[in-house]
């Protein structure tokens, strides 16, 4: 690990002793913590696509796709 430091004002300084004794926990730890669940929240997920279609696709043309599937017929 890597040490760092992190300036707080007196009443977030105040939480974080309140909470860390509460948990059981060292301030460090629940800093760490805490920016890992906000960096973890924040990331950008970069959905990539898996197919293209250059006629519409599927949504176009459900009713000759469900018909060429046999769906509906007894």
């Amino acid at each position: 690990m890597e040490r760092t430091t992190v300036y707080l004002d007196a009443e977030l300084k105040r939480r974080l002793k309140d909470a860390a004794a509460q948990a059981r926990v060292s301030e460090a730890s629940m800093i760490r913590e805490a920016l890992t669940l906000y960096l973890v929240k924040n990331e950008r997920v970069a959905l990539v696509p898996v197919g293209r279609s250059s006629d519409g696709g599927v949504a176009s043309r459900d009713e000759q796709a469900l018909e060429e599937l046999g769906f509906g017929r007894e």
